[in-house]
């Protein structure tokens, strides 16, 4: 079949061939045509990832001046500080180091930011702070490359400031001891897609390295880091290709098989009960971490990311819940008083001085998603700036959209999904228009987001336990790797059961053949999954856990209009 332009989904969407045109009437073509469609063999390394197929660390710019900073200062007993950030890739990554560089012998310290008092970045106060104490060793998570205040303070007392950051740069970089980001002008490393964590591992693996080299290796494992690495590279919403692919890969495995004392007793209060996927972490894991930086403060989150005593770390993770649940609170009421405000508004781009700090980036999240273009929500700091979170969709760049808006912005950094900045109170118009023309000029080539991608056309035979299997191999799936859509055309819904939690279960049928349905939340697709109707359904072939695994069920996400 052809997708033509004017058969549109329930959800308003257009086809289009992810790859090219796959028709499929039993799972063994379903199978083969998809390898090829995506230029994969069943041997590919795509689906086996292996650790030692990362790339070497040293090969990422300032690695080998920074790595060998850390190994003079582990050599000589020198006290280590961790400037760390408040979200779930800075507390993770935080307490990786911490973690790695204690079980190593040295006398690590840490700071976490406060979200509405200090805001992102490294500050120039807990810079002289620290080298006052007599540190002189420094280094950064997920934060920095645009901290130029901070690393001029900290070349001027002496004290050796080390980047570990994936944040978009400017044209210019700061001055500091060694500067470590993929997505530097000069650099590239892992194809600029490694969030902040992952940088920080590949530090550790660096100077593991090299004090292997000097016959000093510790006797800590890296590997135990994994599961850590893993969240922090889905709750930033990471690509899932290459080397990231590995990371997540082998901290699932991490997760389900050994994880560290803290993501235990997370997963416990989560009551994760199943095997911990990339959905896990997002919908179960991300959003406790992230909550201790958005309501209070991210020193809980990172304490119990990089706890040894089962007991504390239970305590931290009952806080972390009880703080996630006001934190929904709080975001469900800011996103409606943002409506509110915005009424019919083309930009969106909003700030009130009585909105919590910890969750407008949530809020602009939920706005960009349900109109579909990027939008910008900020709270009033105590000193009267405004200071605004920006969220997009597919098709746009976060970190971009702000560069374009630097002349109104006191100071910001992101990358392709978020971002933030500072907006003087008496530049929020300029602010606001100057977002307005970034987004017109990026939404000209982002239009995707009206675009549903299909892997291939099965015929009703073709859905079979073997393919659903093979099917899985492709995790983790996630942002680059997305789930395998198939389109079911001429089905005919023979029975609906709508059950608790909006998920309905439907038995559809080709006059041959029976297969069972599922729907999550089936909103504007309520009304065309009537009994007796015939549809063509477009989402995912799965195996059905709950009766077990040896049955399959057809994930549908939504409906062709004829």
């Amino acid at each position: 079949m052809s997708f033509s332009a004017d058969r549109l989904t329930v959800k308003g969407r257009q086809l289009a061939w992810r790859n090219k045109p796959l028709h499929a009437n039993d799972p063994a073509d379903a199978w083969y045509g998809l390898l090829d469609a995506r230029g994969l063999t069943e041997s590919d390394s795509f689906f086996s990832p292996r650790l030692a197929d990362l790339p070497d660390p040293f090969a990422m710019q300032d690695m080998e001046r920074a790595a060998g900073r850390v190994v003079t200062a582990l050599i000589d007993g020198e006290p280590i500080h961790i400037f760390g950030d408040f979200d779930a890739d800075g507390v993770n990554g935080t307490a990786i180091l911490v973690s790695a560089l204690r079980a190593a012998g040295a006398h690590v310290t840490f700071s976490i930011p406060h979200r509405a008092d200090d805001g992102h970045g490294i500050g120039v106060e807990p810079v002289c702070r620290v080298a006052e104490s007599g540190c002189r060793l420094g280094i950064s998570v997920d934060t920095g490359t645009t901290c130029f205040d901070a690393c001029d303070a900290a070349t001027r007392l002496g004290f050796d400031l080390i980047i570990t950051d994936h944040h978009l740069p400017d044209e210019t970089l700061p001055v500091a001891f060694a500067l470590l980001n993929p997505a530097r002008h000069d650099c590239g490393f892992a194809g600029r897609v490694l969030c902040g964590t992952g940088v920080a591992f590949f530090l550790l693996m660096a100077v593991w390295k090299r004090l292997a080299d000097c016959g000093r290796r510790p006797d800590f494992d890296l590997r135990a880091l994994l599961d850590r690495v893993a969240v922090a590279t889905v709750a930033d919403v990471m690509d899932l290709t290459g080397v990231n692919r590995i990371l997540v890969f082998h901290g699932l495995q991490r997760l389900n098989s050994h994880p560290s004392v803290g993501m235990a007793a997370l997963m416990e209060i989560a009551r994760v009960k199943k095997a911990v996927t990339v959905e896990t972490i997002g919908f179960y894991l991300a959003p406790r971490i992230n909550a201790a930086g958005r309501m209070q403060h991210g020193e809980a989150a990172m304490r119990m990311l990089s706890t040894e005593d089962t007991a504390e770390a239970a305590a931290l993770a009952a806080e972390l819940d009880a703080t996630n649940k006001q934190r929904r609170q709080v975001e469900m009421e800011v996103f409606r008083q943002a409506e509110a405000k915005l009424e019919d508004s083309d930009v969106l781009a909003i700030y009130d001085e009585g909105w919590h700090a910890g969750v407008v980036g949530l809020a602009a999240g939920r706005l960009a998603r349900k109109h579909g273009r990027p939008a910008a929500v900020g709270f009033v700091t105590p000193e009267g700036d405004i200071r605004v979170s920006l969220r997009g969709r597919s098709g746009f760049h976060i970190g971009e959209l702000l560069n374009q808006c630097s002349d109104f912005l006191e100071g910001f950094g992101g990358h392709a999904g978020a971002g933030g900045g500072t907006v003087k109170m008496n530049r929020w118009h300029d602010f606001r228009t100057a977002f307005a023309a970034a987004i017109a000029r990026q939404g000209a080539s982002a239009t995707d987001h009206m675009i549903e991608h299909v892997d291939g056309v099965l015929g009703a035979g073709a859905m079979h336990i073997g393919l659903a299997e093979r099917l899985m191999r492709f995790e983790p799936l996630g942002r680059a790797n997305p789930p395998v859509q198939w389109l079911l055309e001429g089905m005919h819904i023979a029975e609906r059961r709508d059950l608790k939690g909006g998920v309905s279960r439907l038995k559809l049928t080709d006059g041959h053949h029976r297969i069972d349905g599922i729907v999550f939340g089936a909103g504007a697709m309520g009304d065309a999954m009537a009994v007796g109707l015939s549809i063509s359904v477009l989402g995912q072939l799965q195996r059905d856990e709950w009766r077990g695994g040896d049955a399959i069920q057809f994930a549908v996400e939504d409906i062709l209009i004829r």
